[in-house]
């Protein structure tokens, strides 16, 4: 058979294996298949109505509008081009080198090349239909701003189409060269010098407009400069994105340059060169490299096994000293979450996705106080604290979803080691919850608390958001942590794909439901400083508002005892706990 032939077999597999599960959860449960479908609806009604909104706004704008509508349209590819090199990187990484079903299909008579084929595009359908979903909404609410033409939507799908090739193509390529020419110290030495390179960039630009600013003020033309200054970088020519967008803003116009042609063709070029690139790298590195990461794990458990110790070393080894922590949960407890701490740590696609996403908000946090000179109004910096709470609370979903939920399914088939520990499967899920709530909120607290110090909130203030923040975290940890055992998945060591799953889509769509009914709330109980422009120091002191205030705490003890409650309930009914 041909590499075409073994990819299709592959595909017509995976093809009938989803429609399979796609069909008994819309024949067994229908109630919730409904509700996840009415969520989605839902969202794309309300994120057309957000963005045409926000373009009609910012197109009102005046002798500027246009300008900054396309401007926000090739900022958004590009940010959408970096994120789809990433995700395609690590879940490709994932998919090949740590998937037991990888180890399985190459004991098969398919090729190497077919099966590498195979798994980049499973990672890049994985990493590309959350992007595609987004963008939909926006692409028809720009569209009906600009009033374009009906051949503007077959023409936008082929060349985001194309967009999504180049970039999972690019983010294979670029992993597959890492894990085959650089090892693991190397890799890490070039995250630290880019990193490095990129602090530095940014602490240079933000103390050179600060100069700008002292020397000549904040004025409407130099801030609307300073704008476009920065978000050059999104309309090089040499990215993937500037053609995407190009080609987009040029359709929206009522006369067309060359570009609308040069675009396109440079998308559809560079496409092909990367699948033929892919299939010439993947036929000659893939199995090399594959090897070598077998190899440097062995390695490493060889040099691990080659310590010698002494019998009274090993005896404290196998018997150590309880640790404070243990002292105070019991050594059970303390020693499966020294297990979780070490496995997230040893995991780069863990903790590097984790701390780039906590390292912007808490950069972005940093930079609020520019924006201090020119909130004169009480109303206008609580906005923006809310604003930074609703970013916040955002990025602590999308994280809870997507390393939260899955950690009761990637116990996997070692469920049965736990089960017959001295722990039981309800306390190692109150575990689960509250090592996440603890790692994941403290975090973003210390977030809330860097942006009320930079807004100049006062202490009471910033312990308001603070608190409310903590809240959040308690609620989407809950409420991830009980989805997990609602909908495991134990056949699965990907988390990406037990993320992509029916839980995890409710996971996502319950913590949106969650944050928004929170923020409304919220905003109720400090309305009084957006209606009078003033802040009351004594709020809280009001029985309306301390009815909201109960109906918070009410509405976070539902979100997190009720998913809690019924994952107690699922492990009782779980076929490994029938002989216990």
């Amino acid at each position: 058979m041909s590499t075409l032939s073994q990819w299709l077999l592959l595909f017509r597999v995976h093809w009938r294996m989803l429609r399979v599960k796609a069909t008994d959860a819309a024949v067994h449960s229908r109630l919730m298949s409904g509700t996840i479908a009415t969520f989605l609806i839902g969202y794309m009604v309300a994120a057309y109505w957000l963005f045409s909104e926000g373009l009609r706004y910012v197109a009102s704008l005046p002798a500027a509008g246009a300008l900054l509508s396309d401007r926000l349209i090739y900022v958004l590819f590009f940010c959408f081009f970096l994120m789809l090199l990433f995700s395609v990187a690590v879940t490709s990484y994932i998919s090949l080198y740590r998937s037991r079903d990888t180890r399985w299909l190459l004991t098969l008579p398919v090729s190497h090349r077919a099966l590498f084929l195979w798994k980049c595009f499973e990672s890049a359908a994985f990493s590309s239909w959350g992007l595609a979903f987004i963008l939909a909404p926006l692409l028809l609410a720009f569209a009906r701003m600009r009033g374009v033409s009906p051949d503007f939507f077959p023409k936008t799908f082929v060349v985001l189409l194309l967009f999504l090739i180049v970039a999972s193509a690019t983010g294979a390529i670029l992993l597959l060269t890492a894990v085959r020419w650089l090892n693991r110290k190397q890799i890490l030495a070039g995250v630290v010098v880019v990193a490095l390179l990129l602090v530095s960039s940014a602490v240079n630009t933000g103390l050179k407009d600060q100069r700008i600013v002292e020397e000549s003020g904040l004025g409407s033309a130099l801030t609307f400069q300073r704008v476009l200054h920065h978000t050059g970088i999104a309309v090089n020519r040499a990215f993937p994105s500037t053609w995407l967008a190009g080609s987009v803003v040029e359709w929206t116009r009522p006369f067309r340059h060359s570009t609308s042609v040069l675009y396109p063709t440079l998308l559809l070029s560079h496409a092909l060169f990367a699948v033929l690139l892919l299939i010439g790298v993947g036929d000659r590195w893939f199995y090399r490299s594959w090897n070598l990461s077998l190899q440097h794990s062995a390695v490493s458990a060889m040099r691990r096994d080659r310590q010698r110790l002494s019998d009274q070393e090993r005896l404290a080894r196998l018997y150590p000293r309880p640790s404070s922590l243990a002292r105070l949960i019991g050594r059970p407890l303390a020693a499966v979450s020294r297990k979780d701490f070490l496995t997230f740590f040893r995991e780069p696609a863990q903790w590097v996705q984790f701390s780039v996403v906590f390292g912007l908000l808490a950069l972005y946090s940093t930079g609020l106080r520019k924006m201090n000179g020119d909130l004169g109004q009480a109303r206008d910096l609580y906005l923006v604290a809310f604003l930074n709470l609703s970013v916040c609370a955002l990025a602590l979903s999308t994280l809870t979803t997507r390393f939260v939920f899955p950690q009761f399914s990637l116990e996997g088939r070692r469920l049965w080691i736990l089960a017959m520990s001295p722990l039981r499967l309800p306390s190692i899920v109150l575990q689960k919850f509250v090592t996440s709530t603890l790692c994941s909120g403290l975090v973003v607290i210390v977030i809330l608390f860097i942006g009320g110090y930079n807004l100049r909130l006062g202490f009471a203030d910033s312990a308001f958001f603070a608190g409310a923040v903590a809240l959040l975290a308690i609620g989407l940890n809950g409420l991830a942590v009980g989805l997990g055992v609602l909908f495991p998945n134990l056949r699965e060591s990907n988390a990406a794909k037990i993320v992509s799953g029916f839980g995890g889509t409710l996971c996502l769509v319950g913590s949106f439901l969650y944050i928004l009914a929170f923020i409304l709330l919220l905003a109720w109980l400090r309305w009084d400083v957006f209606r009078e422009n003033a802040v009351d120091p004594g709020w809280y002191r009001d029985p309306a508002k301390q009815w909201g205030i109960a109906a918070i705490f009410a509405l976070t003890s539902a979100v997190t005892l009720a998913p809690l409650f019924f994952s107690q309930k699922k492990l009782k009914r779980l076929e490994i706990l029938t002989n216990s």
